[in-house]
Order: C-alpha cells, then sequence, then structure tokens
C-alpha cells in the first residue's frame, strides 16, 4: 500500500497540514458535536473544511469552523501540555482525515514542538500519533469511515520546521547549502507561543532555544478589552479573527474602527518579543534570522525595521508545515518510499540527527 508523507503543524491558533498537493488550515477549536435543526441545501457546495464534523472514540465532535458557528460549548486548548490533551488527538485525526483517499491509508508523519515544551511532551505526542486510528468524517452530510494508519513519526523543535523550508526543495534535496552552513535564529510567532531557535552549520543549540507566551493571543486579549470597556461585548479569542484582521467591528449596523488600538497592540507585543530575544541572543553572532508564523507576517512591519539581518519568510504561516514534509520526504524517501527512514525514533531530536538528515543528501 502506498505510504504517504504528511506535515502536520499542531498550532495553538490554527492546524496547518499538507501532503505536498493540498494545504488545509483550520482554527485550532473543538465543540461538542449536535444534530442541527436545519441544513441548507446550499451547505453541500461550500468547502468541506468550514464544515468539520467527525466521530472519534464514539463521540461526535464539530472542529474549526463549525464549532465557532454552531457548538454551544467549544474549546481552544492553551495549556503548556497542549500534546497531552484531547483536542490535541481530535485535531490531529481530523487533518489526517482529510487526506484519507478511499475507506483507509497508510502515512509517516512529521511535525513539531515548542522548544519549550519539546522535552516533556515528545514522547507523548509520538505514542499519540502513531499506530491505528478510526475516524468517521462527514462529508456533505454522510458519514464516511476513514482508517488511518501512521508507520512512522518524527517530532522536531517546531521553528526547525522554517529552516527546512529554506533549504530543502519539494523533494527533500538540499537546495541552499549556504543557509545550511549559516548561523541562522529562528522567531516563529505563533497565536500562543513565540518560538525562538539557533541553528549553528545545522546544529541545534540547546540552551539558546526558548519559547515564550508573548505572542499574537496577547493582541487579541487587548482588542476583547477594548471591545468590552467601549461596547460591553465580549468575544472569544476564536471570534476575533475578522474582528483584529480588518481592524474594525460592526456595531447596530454601523462599523467602527479598531486601527489605533490593533496598531498599539503590535507595538507592544513587537517591543516584548524584542526584548525577550535580546535577553537570550546575541544576534551580532547571527549570519541571520527567519521570522516566521502567522505573528510573524502580522508584526513584520514592526520587527524589520529592527533587526537589519532578518527576513520575512515567505508564506510564514505556513512555513513550518512545509518544513516538516520536506524533512519527511528526506527521512522516509520522497512520497511513495518511506522505507529510507525506516522506523525511526520519534522521542529523539540531537544535533547529530540533524546533520545526518543533510550529510545523506
Amino acid at each position: 500500500m502506498l505510504v504517504r508523507n504528511i506535515g502536520i503543524d499542531l498550532g495553538f491558533g490554527f492546524v496547518k497540514a499538507t501532503d505536498g498537493e493540498r494545504d488545509f488550515i483550520f482554527p485550532s477549536v473543538v465543540g461538542a458535536g449536535q444534530e442541527l435543526t436545519y441544513r441548507s441545501e446550499l451547505t453541500t457546495y461550500v468547502d468541506p473544511i468550514v464544515n468539520l464534523a467527525v466521530v472519534i472514540d464514539g463521540k461526535r465532535y464539530f472542529v474549526g469552523e463549525l464549532a465557532i458557528r454552531q457548538s454551544e460549548i467549544r474549546s481552544r486548548s492553551m495549556s503548556d501540555n497542549h500534546a497531552q490533551e484531547k483536542n490535541t488527538k481530535i485535531l490531529l485525526l481530523t487533518a489526517l482525515a482529510l487526506y484519507v483517499q478511499g475507506k483507509s491509508e497508510e502515512f509517516n508523519v512529521v511535525t513539531g514542538l515548542p522548544p519549550g515544551y519539546y522535552l516533556a511532551n515528545k514522547e507523548i505526542l509520538a505514542d499519540l500519533i502513531k499506530g491505528r486510528h478510526t475516524v468517521h468524517l462527514n462529508i456533505d452530510g454522510v458519514a464516511q469511515e476513514k482508517v488511518i494508519v501512521v508507520n512512522n513519526v518524527k517530532i522536531i523543535p517546531q521553528p526547525l520546521g522554517t529552516l527546512f523550508d529554506k533549504i530543502f526543495d519539494e523533494r527533500g534535496v538540499i537546495r541552499d547549502k549556504d543557509l545550511a552552513r549559516s548561523k541562522v535564529g529562528i522567531i516563529d510567532i505563533g497565536f500562543r507561543t513565540t518560538d525562538f531557535a539557533w541553528v549553528d552549520k545545522l546544529e541545534y543549540i540547546d540552551k539558546l532555544g526558548h519559547t515564550n507566551t508573548t505572542a499574537m493571543s496577547k493582541v487579541y486579549a487587548i482588542i476583547s478589552e477594548s471591545l468590552h470597556n467601549k461596547f460591553r461585548i465580549y468575544k472569544e479569542d476564536y471570534d476575533l479573527e475578522e474582528v483584529v484582521q480588518k481592524a474594525r467591528i460592526k456595531v447596530d449596523g454601523e462599523f467602527y474602527s479598531l486601527e489605533q488600538v490593533k496598531q498599539e497592540a503590535y507595538e507592544q507585543l513587537t517591543a516584548k518579543i524584542l526584548t525577550e530575544m535580546n535577553s537570550i541572543w546575541d544576534k551580532r553572532m547571527l549570519d541571520g534570522i527567519l521570522i516566521s508564523g502567522g505573528g510573524g507576517s502580522a508584526l513584520a512591519e514592526y520587527l524589520l525595521p529592527e533587526l537589519k539581518i532578518a527576513t520575512l519568510v515567505e508564506n510564514s504561516q505556513t512555513a513550518n508545515v512545509h518544513g516538516y514534509l520536506k524533512l519527511g520526504h528526506k527521512l522516509f524517501g520522497y512520497t511513495e518510499n518511506p522505507s529510507h527512514g525506516g522506523s525511526e525514533n520519534a522521542s529523539r531530536f540531537s544535533a547529530a540527527a540533524l546533520k545526518t538528515a543533510f550529510d545523506e543528501g
């Protein structure tokens, strides 16, 4: 049976997944599933990614945008032990089920964890992912059984996905040898965490890796507080996505600008990230800094003037997940052939393993 490599980024804000041909992105929100009173005939023509309903371990869940729209009880994991929570399994299996063609399919999975949570959670997450899983995925109102078999798992410090995306080509072959020889800092700004990684000639420097919670959720909290103070409106962070993106809210049929409060929040967050970076790194020793993550794109105009050697990576929100996939091709063989990587021990990630991954190419 064909075994495919999949990259999955289980972010606190969004789940990102790719097989190299199709990317899926949906909010990391899980809600209780239920029978809906009425389902418009027109919804059968809507992208399935906005109507994710699954049954896992005998329980029904709405996932992503459907959970935000329809679930009375919904949640987004924001804890340090993210890998150990029930929602993580639901989000992971939902993402994999989207790639199952027919009833059953086998995969190799590469994913990442924030550096600060890596050692405590890597084995737990690997055990969660590996093995055989059954998901009933609702497609156009019809529940279809999807059997997922995960043969091999590789878990790496999350920001390294950005570096792999830059260094490898689409088949997992080195294309940027100069970058591979460089001393590179990576700042990956997500929803709940900002992750810092330092790589010197492909060696991940553990003592200079760091995770903090100075991230985009702080912006959402500031805007949420502003809405509550001004309009007595309370919104959960997952209800604020469009409000934050457009910097406005419609109240009683009239739009109110939130541009000033958004700009101030971005400036505050940028200042905190730079302070944190300067406390752990001497950036003068770096050849370059890569800025990634959805937050990286949002804050680029504030960060880049302060970091002369920094660049915002292309498609920053999905840079990690594409890097995971490229590493999967390197370790397990390009797409059809997973045998090159064997049964990679998912609980280990060392400088030697990183160098080996490149030296083979």
